[in-house]
């Protein structure tokens, strides 16, 4: 859905659905496969924690998808600092 006017546009991006569109479009720019909204609603947004430091995260920006590259599968939800290094990895 596109929307001309610049201030419906601002609008809807502020609301939930406007979120929720744009995270996942950029999930679908970055290479995420799969049903992405069910993974929006079942997995991103309910997380507090980050699966590898047991951290609590402080915002909704603090949270990221974790994803293989080579095949685009969702692994976990992170934070910021945990999704930058693949030290994790050698963790598990």
């Amino acid at each position: 859905m596109y929307i001309y006017d610049k201030e419906k546009r601002r609008i809807y991006g502020q609301s939930a659905a406007g979120r929720k569109s744009n995270i996942i479009g950029l999930w679908k720019f970055r290479g995420v496969v799969g049903n992405l909204s069910d993974l929006y609603d079942n997995h991103y947004i309910n997380e507090t924690h980050c699966h590898v430091c047991k951290n609590e995260f402080k915002n909704s920006k603090d949270r990221c998808l974790d994803h293989c590259h080579d095949t685009g599968m969702f692994r976990q939800i992170l934070c910021q600092n945990c999704n930058r290094c693949d030290n994790w990895k050698n963790l598990i």
